[in-house]
């Protein structure tokens, strides 16, 4: 009877963790940050059996938070956001996420300035006393992206007539309705192919000059220009452009389980393919290269796979 009890107490422990829910926080629906997330869960759900749920949210300066404080598992998020919160700098001043690891670089975040095919905004500088979208209360890290990209032409928000906007979503919906003169997005999101089915648009390529540069990255370190080319990624791409580009990554709790991120990073890098078929922003995964210093400590369960690969020592 006694080793009866006992099986059932074990049972009903052991029942918990299996019906646990991991979350991934991500930007809204409509952003790559929340298809990458789904792209994450799939992988979780298929190959681990895991119940993973995308938590869409106002992006990294929302979820990152709630990752230190455990209320997520999960956060997709950019290099520079994850640094910025690691330090306790920029939008996260004073307040150090220290509970925050990295997990995986899963792609690279490329963001481009579009306007309307015919509306003679050529470059960066030309951008000086157009209507953009501002703010972003509920998306932080969007106005940051815009002070380092009008910083390359020593333009500052005092430069153009602001419309207020909470997230880059809605402000790819106010270029869409004519609201705003030019908008800036992850060129890889489905908001750009639907921005592009709605109203067409053409994109403005940086500066890519050394000084043009270095302007950029005292806003947004660890961000570079890369010059794309057309592709089926990239919607609206028509000819070589100079873009933004940072790594993208999914970060967790300090707390979540080793053997679980190990297994999560192990079958990620397995199954690439079951990610590009959930997001085709994916394409441009590298399980060769899941591991990048970013000055962010690593999740000691990721670490054990990188170490095991030869990806670090």
């Amino acid at each position: 009877m006694k080793s009866l009890f006992l099986a059932a107490a074990a049972t009903m422990i052991a029942l918990p963790a299996l019906a646990q829910t991991y979350s991934i926080g991500t930007n809204p629906q409509g952003s790559s940050a929340y298809a990458t997330g789904a792209a994450v869960a799939k992988v979780a759900k298929d190959v681990l059996n895991l119940r993973a749920r995308v938590v869409p949210q106002g992006g990294p300066v929302v979820t990152l938070p709630l990752v230190d404080k455990g209320r997520l598992d999960f956060s997709i998020a950019v290099s520079v956001v994850t640094a910025f919160a690691h330090r306790g700098a920029a939008m996260f001043k004073g307040k150090p996420q220290k509970d925050v690891r990295v997990v995986a670089v899963l792609r690279t975040l490329r963001l481009g300035i579009f306007v309307a095919k015919d509306s003679g905004i050529d470059s960066v500088a030309d951008l000086k006393g157009v209507r953009l979208s501002s703010g972003f209360a509920k998306q932080r890290i969007q106005g940051l992206f815009w002070r380092a990209l009008l910083n390359m032409a020593d333009l500052t928000f005092k430069d153009v007539k602001g419309v207020p906007a909470p997230n880059g979503v809605r402000g790819v919906d106010d270029f869409m309705g004519g609201k705003v003169d030019a908008a800036m997005f992850s060129i890889t999101s489905g908001k750009m192919r639907q921005a592009l089915a709605s109203r067409g648009f053409r994109y403005i390529s940086l500066p890519d000059d050394p000084a043009a540069v270095k302007k950029l990255q005292a806003i947004a370190p660890g961000s570079v220009v890369e010059k794309i080319s057309p592709s089926p990624a990239f919607a609206g791409v028509t000819g070589p452009t100079n873009i933004m580009a940072a790594p993208f990554i999914i970060t967790a709790n300090a707390k979540v389980s080793d053997g679980l991120v190990y297994d999560l990073v192990k079958a990620m890098a397995a199954n690439k393919k079951m990610m590009v078929a959930a997001f085709k922003g994916m394409s441009g995964f590298n399980p060769d290269k899941m591991y990048v210093d970013i000055g962010v400590p690593y999740h000691p369960g990721a670490m054990r796979y990188y170490r095991e690969t030869g990806q670090t020592k």
